[in-house]
């Protein structure tokens, strides 16, 4: 059995009572491009009182780039509580394929919420390794850390419809587009799921969502910049949620993404989410 799904029976076994209590949220995802890339994921956020939500992630993915095929995965937990009308969230993770760059990351975030809307403050704090990859510079390593702060609201502008917009701006220990080597992560792949998408020095979204019952769709729209090149990418998604039974949602999204370098790549993704508990 996977270590995460070990990880995750552990701690559901031992939270098992409370978690029955408040309820919980598991469900697995995947995700394809254009180009070639590939992701899976399993998640889920377990109720371990009225207003505490302990969760967990993990996740594999697969790009076919110039110069070579690029597996990275992912581990994530985190835990929230809302303390009415305010909450905080804190997690750590790690990502990355540790043989090119990886990352260890911890963040926090503390909102507000109410009958109307919600809004968020969020920091993050990524330490990078990067193992330089010419042959010249095989088997050194490079590392740097990353200060991130962004801002997420919501805001309903009438019963069935709600505005979302969010960013996230960060601050690099330093300067990648002076880095040794740096640029070759640009070639492993042009996916959306590729190495230089974390790398960015800015992303701003927005969008709509709109309700009809139990079934939503959302449109937006975002762009981020990488930290690499300072080159841009706008995107632009679509997506549904729909029940499939009592228990059971199925989300369903379809992105596209316009590179200045790169040009444009097509994503469709599918989640299933099942809610459990009293």
């Amino acid at each position: 059995m996977p270590l995460s799904r070990l990880v995750v029976l552990a701690i559901y076994l031992v939270l098992a009572p409370a978690v029955q209590a408040a309820g919980y949220v598991v469900g697995i995802g995947a995700e394809g491009d254009s180009v070639e890339g590939r992701a899976i994921s399993s998640f889920g956020e377990f109720g371990v009182g009225e207003h505490t939500w302990f969760a967990l992630a993990a996740g594999v993915s697969r790009t076919e780039g110039f110069l070579r095929t690029n597996d990275t995965r992912f581990v994530d937990a985190g835990i929230d509580h809302w303390f009415k009308p305010v909450g905080i969230r804190l997690g750590g993770s790690y990502w990355g394929n540790p043989d090119i760059l990886d990352s260890r990351d911890i963040r926090a975030s503390f909102y507000a919420r109410g009958n109307t809307g919600s809004i968020s403050l969020e920091y993050e704090k990524r330490y990078f390794e990067f193992d330089l990859q010419s042959d010249a510079l095989r088997g050194r390593t490079a590392e740097f850390r990353a200060d991130g702060w962004g801002l997420n609201g919501r805001v309903e502008l009438s019963e069935k419809i709600s505005f979302l917009i969010g960013g996230m701006a960060y601050d690099y220990s330093r300067n990648l587009r002076l880095q040794p080597d740096i640029d070759l992560l640009a070639y492993l792949s042009s996916s959306r799921l590729s190495m230089i998408n974390s790398l960015i020095d800015q992303r701003f979204n927005a969008g709509l969502e709109f309700d009809f019952g139990l079934k939503s769709v959302d449109i937006t729209a975002g762009r981020w910049q990488a930290a690499m090149d300072g080159s841009n990418v706008d995107s632009y998604s679509l997506g549904f949620l729909t029940p499939v039974s009592d228990r059971l949602d199925m989300e369903i999204r379809i992105s596209r993404d316009d590179s200045e370098t790169f040009g444009s790549t097509t994503a469709l993704s599918v989640h299933f989410y099942y809610f459990g508990g009293s």
